[in-house]
């Protein structure tokens, strides 16, 4: 299809017509009830899978060994072998990215619970999160490294085909008869698994926090059309048009939200050790324990603004290297954001509790309002109405006596 856009669109008619239409299927599916995501999710994970290790064999097995640039990758790119202090800090750099691409994900682990309310034990989830999301983010990097390691050696003149839909269009380009069905059949259990991906981790989650947001004007469902909007106004193309600003962009996810899931775990685990008074959750007015000022604790901007703002000017030098120059300190720093931001706003989170201690800390409900007590909840709940039912008063002739 001849391109109608401009070197600075970042991507060509086709794909943007592409984007479109995947845009437009995704769509309807947000109508859907949470419980009709298992099954299609189930089924693109199986097709997807199959497909990712067809591409890792086929190129294996073509290539005859894992390819260039695994073997040699400073010839591939051109740069002398890093050591020292500045291979450290690119791993660093490196791990801080891979974070900050599940810094969204596990801040908003609780928005699972629309997911896991599902689920038959109230710790099935666990397993998932502990095990799967490891081993296939592992599995995946690695077919994904080696694949495009023997795309190198295949088609010495194409660029590194990093992106998987580059390496197909490269393997329709050069290949022979059959090719064309090949690459059809392998994007289309992409295109399932990314349309499910899209949906469900994009739109749903996305409508979840906006329907917390303002749950009088916003739904669910409302809340992921707005997302879906919001993604064309992005321009997510930009993000995605060179590999450097796309490792700017998720390392942006780390500088913001490691300072919030800092102060979450600290306040959960550290603070409160894992006892909130439910039903008070759901009081919008100052008879909240967690009401504080106005409905805001005047302790969280805090925290979150100094876990932020050490990696801002390393940040904007990686977003805007043109106009922002900075030293090294400081781009090292940056290359921290997630770590350093977790433990400061956690660490800050920790002292303006100490001294200035929240209301209700330790309490639970006396009834088990949600039905979410295990035993030891109940016995202390026990403990408590017994409490608040016998007090000790004193009578006029200086004994004590018992008041139910």
């Amino acid at each position: 299809m001849k391109n109608t856009f401009g070197p600075g669109a970042a991507m060509k008619t086709n794909e943007f017509i592409s984007f479109i239409i995947f845009w437009t299927i995704s769509l309807p599916l947000f109508l859907l009830k949470r419980e009709q995501y298992r099954i299609p999710a189930i089924i693109s994970s199986v097709i997807v899978t199959i497909a990712a290790f067809a591409i890792f064999i086929w190129a294996l097995a073509k290539q005859g060994n894992v390819g260039p640039l695994w073997n040699n990758p400073e010839e591939v790119y051109g740069v002398g072998r890093l050591t020292g202090s500045t291979l450290s800090w690119a791993m660093m750099r490196m791990v801080n990215s891979g974070i900050g691409g599940w810094a969204g994900g596990i801040l908003y682990q609780s928005g699972d619970l629309d997911f896991s309310r599902y689920a038959i034990n109230s710790g099935d989830q666990t397993w998932g999160q502990i095990f799967i999301i490891p081993i296939c983010l592992l599995g995946s990097n690695i077919l994904g490294i080696i694949a495009t390691s023997c795309a190198r050696g295949l088609y010495p003149e194409e660029p590194l085909l990093w992106k998987l839909y580059d390496l197909l269009e490269a393997i329709q380009t050069h290949g022979g008869n059959g090719t064309r069905a090949a690459v059809f059949f392998a994007a289309f259990a992409f295109f399932l698994s990314q349309l499910c991906v899209n949906v469900v981790a994009c739109g749903v989650v996305g409508g979840m926090d906006l329907a917390a947001l303002l749950p009088r004007y916003i739904d669910i469902r409302r809340g992921s059309f707005i997302i879906a909007i919001i993604g064309i106004c992005i321009n997510p193309w930009k993000i995605l048009n060179t590999a450097n600003s796309f490792i700017s962009a998720i390392s942006g996810y780390a500088v913001f939200l490691g300072p919030l899931t800092g102060i979450m775990l600290t306040e959960y685990y550290v603070i409160r050790r894992r006892r909130i008074k439910l039903s008070h959750l759901f009081i919008p007015n100052s008879s909240s324990n967690y009401w504080f000022w106005h409905g805001l604790n005047w302790r969280a901007p805090i925290a979150w603004v100094l876990g932020v703002w050490p990696s801002m000017p390393g940040f904007c030098a990686s977003i805007t290297p043109a106009a922002v120059q900075v030293n090294i300190t400081w781009t090292h720093i940056y290359y921290m954001s997630w770590l350093l931001g977790f433990f400061i706003s956690g660490s800050v989170w920790m002292v303006l509790n100490t001294f200035w201690p929240s209301p209700g800390l330790g309490e639970i409900d006396d009834k088990d309002v949600f039905g979410t007590f295990g035993k030891v909840d109940h016995d202390n709940s026990s403990n408590m109405i017994s409490s608040n039912l016998v007090k000790e008063q004193i009578s006029e002739d200086g004994k004590p006596s018992v008041v139910y």
